[in-house]
């Protein structure tokens, strides 16, 4: 949703509702949301190995002698109560019982950025005069919704949505992302904000004319707005 600068307050309160639902969200660290994630999917399998083996109507020592383990360790594995269930172990108890193990890997969210993302970041924040509130990785404000802000910048009633990139490798796949942020992240503008890499100076023309109009406010007045905590009068590109 592009939210008009002219937007009655009460829609305006609203949003702000569900970042702040956003931030709260963004507190469970990505390494303890995967170990649950993992701990889930290898619970349920373990669940499924033991349906098919109870269907099958075989014992748990036909099954471990079949694998040429111990009564003892294969219980222990469909109970789940060894250390670490491997996916290789899962498919060989599978393969046993009758099943086929897949697996695949889908987009929940974003990757994390590196080094050079967090120096352009603390560079961007250099420049923002005090009356700009920032913070950092926001959701957007759609349930269920993993995207994030790289930062989010209020002033006043405007909500800036602020994306990084320290280096421009595909501009269409660039441009596909910023529109999506255009039309489900709930702000007033969006920055672009790029390292001045010789790189990015090359690929900005085309950057730019692949944007269109709705990016094309003068950087300069972007970097004034900002250095003077004023509320900038669009969306943009800004080389830093």
């Amino acid at each position: 949703m592009f939210v008009s600068p002219s937007a009655p307050l009460a829609d305006k309160r609203e949003i702000r509702g569900r970042f702040h639902s956003g931030r709260v969200a963004t507190r469970e660290t990505r390494v303890s949301g995967g170990r649950r994630r993992g701990e889930q999917l290898t619970a349920r399998l373990l669940g499924e190995l033991r349906q098919a083996r109870t269907v099958a109507n075989l014992s748990v020592r036909s099954v471990a002698r079949e694998l040429g383990w111990s009564h003892a360790r294969y219980a222990r594995f469909e109970a789940g109560l060894v250390a670490s269930v491997s996916l290789v172990d899962l498919a060989k108890v599978g393969s046993i019982l009758g099943l086929g193990l897949s697996a695949s890997m889908h987009p929940v969210g974003e990757a994390i950025r590196d080094a050079g993302h967090q120096v352009l970041a603390a560079r961007f924040r250099a420049i923002l005069a005090p009356a700009w509130r920032v913070t950092a990785e926001v959701l957007l404000p759609n349930v269920g919704d993993r995207r994030s802000w790289d930062m989010l910048l209020r002033l006043g009633v405007q909500l800036v949505g602020v994306e990084l990139e320290t280096r421009v490798r595909d501009v269409q796949w660039l441009v596909r992302r910023m529109r999506e942020r255009e039309r489900d992240g709930g702000v007033n503008h969006l920055l672009l904000v790029l390292s001045a890499s010789a790189h990015n100076r090359r690929v900005l023309p085309e950057l730019i004319e692949a944007l269109g109009p709705e990016f094309a406010t003068p950087p300069r007045q972007l970097m004034r707005a900002l250095r003077e905590g004023r509320t900038i009068p669009g969306s943009g590109v800004i080389l830093l």
